[in-house]
């Protein structure tokens, strides 16, 4: 496989649908990517590769890197109210 220039290669997945999510995910972080199929030595495989924009591949890695939010995180996003302070 050949990367055009400009891009840089982030992810290697062994099926289209975790490639097209992590791909969906960071575009919609304003992450440009595309996926592109790349055959196996033995020609019956098949990986597929995410690649990102060479100036925003710190963002996705960044992006990549973070962790979820915590239920309470959520809870208080939600409702404004601290863990443990049910009297607000």
């Amino acid at each position: 496989m050949r990367i055009p220039a400009g891009w840089e290669l982030f992810r290697i997945f062994t099926d289209i649908g975790s490639a097209k999510l992590m791909s969906d995910w960071l575009v919609r972080e304003g992450v440009p990517t595309t996926v592109v199929p790349r055959a196996l030595e033995n020609a019956r495989e098949t990986e597929f590769c995410v690649l990102v924009e060479n100036r925003l591949a710190h963002r996705a890695r960044w992006i990549v890197s973070q962790l979820p939010p915590t239920d309470d995180e959520l809870d208080f996003l939600a409702t404004g109210r601290l863990p443990g302070n049910d009297n607000q």
